[in-house]
């Protein structure tokens, strides 16, 4: 499995990871097309996917915020569900990346409970603190969401140190 680097739209592999993502997350999670090659300037915003015999197997975007890795879309090719991609390349960002947070959606069904106990099993830990995503796109209303970290939950001030950090990288209009 090769770690790619995409760092613009020229990239062989940015029409696959792009389908991937439109095809994993909900609009109201998603950035346009035209933000999305904006912040692929962002120093701090890395657009990432693995891939093994040209075939995509996931993209892992994430944010350098403050002293947090924001670990901000994660999806896996849905004909490789299943095979242990997800975990491996998890472990690996883990490895590689300290002071990850991340964000779920609140657990109302068997798909979000399975998306929390996958998370918990890297020793993510939900916070308590009310946490609103940072809206993707121009009108979109801020989304209440869970926020995950690693290991162990942030305290009030070090989760307003990290909010205040996220609305001032994330947000583009």
């Amino acid at each position: 499995m090769e770690l790619i680097f995409i760092e613009n739209k020229k990239n062989k592999y940015f029409e696959k990871a792009w389908k991937l993502y439109l095809d994993s997350f909900p609009e109201i999670e998603r950035r346009t097309l035209e933000e999305q090659e904006e912040i692929l300037t962002d120093k701090n915003f890395k657009m990432t996917c693995y891939v093994e015999d040209d075939v995509l197997i996931s993209i892992v975007f994430y944010w350098k915020i403050s002293s947090y890795t924001f670990l901000e879309h994660f999806a896996v090719n849905s004909q490789l569900r299943g095979q242990s991609f997800g975990s491996k390349i998890l472990q690996k960002f883990i490895n590689d990346k300290k002071n990850i947070v991340l964000e779920i959606e609140p657990i109302v069904d068997e798909i979000t409970q399975k998306r929390l106990k996958f998370y918990k099993k890297f020793g993510f830990v939900v916070n308590s603190h009310e946490h609103l995503q940072i809206p993707f796109r121009e009108g979109a209303k801020e989304l209440k969401l869970l926020l995950m970290s690693q290991e162990k939950t942030l305290s009030q001030q070090e989760y307003k140190v990290l909010y205040e950090s996220m609305k001032k990288s994330l947000k583009r209009f």
